[in-house]
């Protein structure tokens, strides 16, 4: 016959051996080797990850990057189903025909820096598959006028001929 006290201390045991197993399947569990996104601006600027700073009439490529932990290290991940969302007049940003690149262009100046986000999936190169979004933000910049050329004071020449000798 169990008396009270070894059915209690069994039933300690059992949750204390549950509450392992659990720690050792979630320590077990697959997780992505991508730790985070960032999106990559190229083109007429280099920018920071994420942020794009540009001038009216300038185009720049966005591209996801998929990252380790360091958040610096390519994870060398596949990115697909990407979407771009940026909807202010001071720019354009349209999927590429590759579905997986967009052409950011600079319409008109913008009065500071405007939100848009980057969403897709990447498959690790272990199969892990896993959903990913990243703001991201855009500045467009009225472009200067070049300077008035300088005021041209000769208006016409003459050949001039001296006394004959």
């Amino acid at each position: 016959m169990i008396h009270e006290n070894e059915f209690r201390e069994m039933l300690y045991l059992e949750r204390a051996n549950r509450h392992l197993l659990w720690r050792i399947f979630r320590h077990l569990e697959i997780k992505p080797l991508t730790a985070s996104i960032a999106v990559h601006f190229t083109g007429d600027v280099s920018m920071a990850n994420n942020t794009l700073v540009f001038n009216v009439g300038q185009t720049s490529t966005a591209s996801i990057v998929p990252l380790l932990a360091d958040g610096v290290t390519n994870s060398a991940g596949v990115v697909s189903n990407v979407a771009y969302a940026f909807s202010d007049p001071s720019a354009t940003v349209v999927l590429n025909a590759d579905g997986v690149t967009a052409t950011v262009t600079g319409v008109a100046a913008s009065t500071g820096p405007v939100a848009g986000v980057a969403t897709c999936t990447v498959t690790d190169t272990d199969g892990v598959v896993s959903q990913w979004s990243q703001a991201f933000t855009i500045t467009t910049n009225a472009v200067t006028p070049p300077p008035p050329p300088p005021v041209q004071l000769t208006q016409s020449v003459a050949v001039s001929f001296t006394t004959p000798q």
